[in-house]
């Protein structure tokens, strides 16, 4: 889940606002020139809610606050008290589906925001994270429609051009994706998140050269980003460094355990290493991105076969087959495990219990 620090202040410069009429459109800022202090904005918001404990917008705010704190609970405590006191208010809604949404409940965060919209809330921030929901369900013509709606508000935006290179990279046009990631850090040099995509594209095209000098500017803002750390770890298995690769991938999944692309590439390295257990706890967790894959099932299928579950070893290449009828190896795999599975079991040895 990609998080930025800096479109959550920009959020809390939104919800600042809050009490202005519905539906106003926001000006966009350059977050680079703000000044902030969150600690002291917290305190000022605990005394301002002290002293008047019904000003449901003083929530919204201090659930920012919160949010860009990272204390996701107590901000989704203010953000539920700030939609009941403003009675829906649409900022209300906004600022409960930021937070649903860096808490992982993104299901639950695209509700509200449609809601918000449809209250008439047109602004930038709330376009790009619809766009955002929709490019994680895979929905990509919602989330291009909700781009659109963001850079006609403020078309210079880095979010809406980051997201933009999201959804053109999802979609297969790398070409364009990276422009738009381009188009990003001119407008924000430091948007570590660019930088690292525009990296992952260049690995991919195995331009190592130019994807290390992105990861490199990205380490700088932010080392311990787990699509970081797994795009260093491409770059030093490219390198033919297994080893050094394999530290990344395992920094990767530590930061991020649903990091599914890690997972595989750390299984594959242990199967080769003839860790069979090792491989499969990795691979049983990169299953729902490779189910389709020959390479991961035959790397899963051996595994269970070393680790001495030849039952799942042959349904996994049963899978196999079904998946790449013309692998060879399959065939053979299958027929040994059955005759293991059928042969005749030795007689147990029972031993005559003396009886006193």
């Amino acid at each position: 889940m990609v998080r930025f620090s800096r479109l959550l202040l920009l959020l809390s410069l939104v919800v600042a606002a809050c009490s202005q009429k519905e539906g106003a459109r926001e000006q966009m800022v350059n977050l680079q020139q703000v000044q902030d202090n969150p600690q002291a904005q917290l305190a000022n918001l605990n005394a301002a809610i002290r002293q008047s404990g019904r000003d449901g917008s003083l929530y919204a705010r201090r659930a920012v606050a919160l949010l860009r704190k990272g204390e996701l609970n107590k901000a989704l405590e203010d953000a539920n008290e700030a939609v009941v006191l403003t009675r829906n208010e649409p900022a209300a809604l906004f600022v409960k589906a930021q937070v649903l949404r860096a808490m992982g409940k993104s299901r639950e965060a695209l509700p509200l925001a449609l809601q918000a919209e449809r209250n008439s809330y047109q602004n930038a921030s709330l376009y790009v994270l619809l766009a955002e929901l929709y490019l994680q369900q895979h929905k990509y013509r919602q989330a291009l429609e909700y781009i659109s709606k963001a850079q006609e508000l403020s078309p210079a935006s880095e979010f809406a051009y980051y997201y933009k290179g999201r959804l053109l990279a999802a979609t297969g046009d790398t070409a364009k994706a990276i422009r738009n990631y381009k188009l990003a850090l001119e407008q924000m040099p430091q948007l570590m998140e660019a930088q690292r995509e525009l990296a992952g594209i260049l690995v991919a095209r195995q331009d190592y050269a130019g994807a290390e000098t992105y990861l490199s500017r990205a380490e700088k803002l932010n080392p311990d980003d787990a699509l970081l750390l797994y795009y260093k770890g491409l770059l030093y298995q490219a390198a033919q460094k297994p080893d050094s690769a394999r530290q990344y991938f395992l920094q990767a999944v530590a930061t991020i355990d649903t990091l599914q692309r890690a997972h595989y590439f750390i299984g594959l390295q242990l199967y080769a290493n003839g860790d069979g257990e090792g491989a499969l706890n990795h691979l049983l967790k990169a299953e729902k991105q490779y189910k389709d894959s020959p390479k991961y099932l035959a790397t899963l299928a051996g595994s269970y076969e070393r680790t001495g579950q030849p039952a799942q070893a042959l349904a996994t290449y049963r899978r196999l087959l079904q998946v790449e009828p013309g692998y060879t190896y399959a065939y053979q795999a299958i027929a040994r495990l059955n005759y293991k599975l059928q042969k005749p079991r030795k007689p147990e040895v029972i031993e005559e219990l003396e009886i006193r």
